[in-house]
């Protein structure tokens, strides 16, 4: 394999091709692996966030239009939480960067002026048309106007620029969502990335055996009832019910586990509204549902600014979802950091009208809601109740209440990029019954689960695969397919291998950066007994100290350089 990666001096508004080190794609793949690998290259650990590169990469796969293979990610150092993070986004910018003949993208530095980047016929040229204080709809239109139809891109909105640390990018109508990567680019002077479609120069290395596997995975698609049935009947808005069924659905900031309005905003209410589905590049699936408003929102949004600030007026949460889009902002750390304010100041929630005020004052930074958009674990250290905030690390918790549910506490504790549901999706083992039905309530071994879906999406984040992906094809297919499609033999071990080595660098820059045990507890009011327990289980399956440092031996058997 090749990767040839396009470094963009902001500062110069200069650029030069690099190719990566063939080692580095063996043991990271692509996608988030590799930017963590390039992040200990070019960065220095004692920068502020906006000072550190930010990557945008591909995958092995992503010309293949094999299914759920159509993302790209983004790795950078998270303004909100300080720790390495990254970010997948199911729009086209990547597929289109590929077919310019570039795999990924690295920018350093900083623009003394807002800038548009354009890249076509593997240039660069630095643009100083100003989008600030449009609209992402608007902006979306004036970067036609400039570059024509025939463009994806990446760009930020008005909140990134008014400093809400939890700002996104947007591409094609999909996300990067969480962490705060608008915010950086804000602080870049990158107000957007437009690449302009080429001829695709696809190329596969076993041709015979790709298209096979291809469709084997495409009839676990099918076969599989979420894949095949829930997702595209309902979108992710399909766990409204089961999960708040369960006593899973936290509400009124953690404080309760249940929401007794919730199918009123569940994805079977959400049907009535949705004109057509949508898919991201190349998946069968089209979990995405579209409105007369727009499309979505998705369950994580129902969720955060609905049942968890008990809003239960759909039409409203549409129109909410709609404009966390036109502002680029992270629907979950927003509902997070809302939900902490109304508790630290005793506020109902519940309260339609003072909640959309709310909102619209953090979208703009303005009043309370300047506070409110630096994040739930800063605004509760300012109001001195800080434990209101529902974080780990700093990043607010989404859907699933962790005293319901313990491998996802675990899970929540131990993510490399704060409290997330995503780097290892325990609700598949534990409520859904993917490959087997684990009991939620269950501590002791626990861990071992845990550890391999956390190795297990870092390789998928890697390749680059959606999640949704796992819910009904297994490694052995999917390390198959990178082998089939790149030349580069690939076992099912070797693949997990890969994402253990991923998510062990990831917790060492954490480490070298003052996070340690402290850092994996859960908020005071969600710790339950044995959660403490599970962490030293966890700690000891992944070969690392008490303190949660990883040890010497691990670090070499995975081949990762120790620094000092």
């Amino acid at each position: 394999m090749k990767y040839k990666l396009l470094e963009i001096d902001l500062e110069k508004e200069s650029f030069k091709k690099k190719e990566v080190p063939s080692d580095y794609l063996r043991d990271f793949l692509g996608g988030r692996g590799l930017g963590v690998r390039l992040f200990i290259d070019y960065a220095n650990k004692k920068t502020e966030p906006e000072d550190l590169p930010v990557f945008f990469l591909t995958g092995p796969l992503t010309l293949s239009k094999a299914p759920m293979t159509g993302r790209f990610h983004s790795v950078f150092k998270s303004p909100l939480t300080n720790t390495i993070f990254d970010s997948s986004c199911g729009g086209k910018a990547g597929y289109y960067l590929k077919t310019q003949g570039v795999d990924g993208i690295v920018l350093i530095g900083k623009a003394k002026k807002e800038s548009i980047i354009a890249i076509e016929n593997e240039e660069v040229k630095f643009i100083n048309s100003s989008l600030k204080n449009l609209l992402i709809s608007q902006r979306v239109e004036r970067l036609k106007e400039l570059f024509g139809d025939n463009i994806s891109s990446v760009l930020i909105g008005p909140s990134s620029e008014k400093g809400v640390l939890y700002g996104n990018a947007v591409s094609d109508r999909r996300f990067f969502g969480r962490g705060g990567l608008g915010y950086i680019l804000a602080r870049k002077g990158v107000s957007a990335i437009t690449i302009k479609l080429a001829n695709a120069k696809d190329s596969i290395y076993d041709e015979n055996r790709f298209s096979f596997v291809k469709n084997e995975i495409r009839k676990w698609l099918h076969g599989n009832p979420i894949t095949s049935k829930g997702l595209p009947d309902f979108g992710t808005s399909v766990l409204m019910n089961l999960i708040n069924e369960l006593k899973i659905l936290p509400h009124k900031n953690f404080l309760e586990d249940h929401f007794d309005k919730a199918d009123i905003i569940s994805g079977e209410s959400l049907k009535s509204y949705v004109k057509k589905r949508r898919a991201c590049l190349s998946c069968p699936v089209a979990c995405g549902r579209v409105t007369d408003r727009g499309e979505g929102p998705e369950f994580e949004t129902l969720w955060a600014l609905g049942a968890n600030l008990g809003i239960s007026d759909i039409e409203l949460l549409i129109e909410i979802n709609e404009l966390c889009y036109e502002y680029g902002v992270d629907t979950i750390s927003l509902g997070g950091s809302i939900a902490c304010y109304l508790e630290a100041m005793n506020l109902n929630f519940g309260n339609d009208k003072l909640i959309y005020s709310l909102i619209e004052k953090t979208l703009r930074s303005e009043d309370e809601g300047k506070l409110i958009a630096q994040g739930s674990l800063r605004l509760s250290k300012e109001l001195k109740k800080p434990d209101l905030s529902m974080t780990v690390k700093g990043l607010e918790l989404p859907a699933y209440h962790p005293k319901s549910i313990y491998g996802m506490a675990l899970s929540y504790g131990t993510s490399n990029r704060g409290a997330c549901h995503l780097r290892a999706y325990m609700v598949a083992v534990e409520v859904l019954g993917i490959p087997k039905l684990q009991n939620r309530f269950i501590k002791k071994g626990k861990s071992g689960l845990v550890i391999y879906l956390q190795n297990s999406h870092s390789s998928a984040d890697s390749a680059i695969f959606c999640r949704f992906l796992s819910l009904a094809v297994g490694d052995d297919y999917l390390s198959r397919l990178i082998s089939a499609y790149a030349g580069c033999e690939i076992s099912t071990e070797e693949y997990l291998k890969i994402g253990e080595r991923i998510y062990n660098l990831e917790r060492y820059i954490n480490c070298l950066n003052g996070f340690d045990r402290k850092d994996d507890l859960l908020p005071q009011r969600l710790i339950f007994d044995g959660y403490n327990d599970m962490l030293d289980e966890y700690y000891r399956g992944r070969g690392w100290d008490n303190n949660g440092f990883p040890k010497k031996e691990k670090l070499e058997e995975l081949k990762i350089k120790i620094y000092h």
